[in-house]
């Protein structure tokens, strides 16, 4: 059993809250483990659901972490994806950490950061034409909640889809960190017991007219903005 990790999350204006929030919930109930919300300052961050939360350390005093877990956002990820400050930060602590990975568009930021590099890795389901853009990431089919990737210390990472994958992402990271014991318990002990009312959560199992309408109305504030940065970030599409 793994014990008394530390488990970091750098936040950005209009991050997800549930992509962060979801995976906190879940890592609170490890065997002591210590999850902190990072940003460059403590000032307070509005999610995209005008939620505002407070970052506990700033980059400059954060030193190595476990696992960096990085959420994902809306068309804010465009900007964030080509800020240095924010890549720099994130290969810096992602390289060092034995679990380095993203949920949602977060793996934009550990594409710009190069840790997905030779490994597979996937995103938001109407975000991951974009993510196949980056050369050296093998993007799986399909719509995975989550993929693994694990080449031994420091060089193992996570990637899952949009949003609620975050839970999850997370169970799956406390299973193979901590073991089935402490990922059930902790499991039941947040009554993670998903019962939709629809079945519609990726394109395979959503109506074709609602797909075709969610798309259309990401397309020009949401996708086209990434595609762009990602155009850029890899000098080129």
């Amino acid at each position: 059993m793994a014990a008394f990790l530390k488990v970091g999350m750098p936040l950005y204006e209009q991050c997800t809250l549930l992509d962060f929030a979801g995976a906190t919930q879940i890592f609170a109930f490890g065997p002591g483990w210590q999850v902190d919300w990072l940003a460059p300052t403590l000032a307070p961050i509005t999610t995209t659901e005008k939620v505002q939360v407070c970052p506990k350390v700033t980059f400059e005093k954060a030193g190595d972490y476990d696992i960096l877990f990085v959420p994902g956002g809306g068309p804010a990820v465009a900007q964030v994806m080509q800020d240095p400050v924010y890549v720099d930060f994130v290969r810096r602590v992602g390289s060092r950490a034995d679990w380095a990975g993203s949920v949602c568009t977060g793996a934009f930021l550990l594409a710009a950061a190069g840790l997905f590099d030779g490994h597979p890795a996937t995103t938001y389901w109407s975000q991951l034409s974009n993510l196949k853009l980056f050369p050296r990431i093998e993007v799986p089919d399909g719509y995975p909640r989550w993929v693994i990737s694990d080449k031994g210390p420091r060089n193992r990472r996570f990637s899952g889809g949009g949003v609620s994958s975050s839970i999850d992402l997370a169970l799956e990271l406390v299973k193979r960190i901590a073991g089935p014991t402490v990922c059930q318990s902790t499991q039941l002990a947040n009554q993670y017991a998903p019962h939709p009312p629809y079945n519609s959560g990726i394109p395979l199992t959503a109506p074709p007219e609602i797909t075709a309408s969610v798309l259309k109305g990401q397309e020009s504030g949401f996708i086209e903005p990434i595609r762009e940065a990602t155009c850029k970030v890899i000098g080129g599409c």
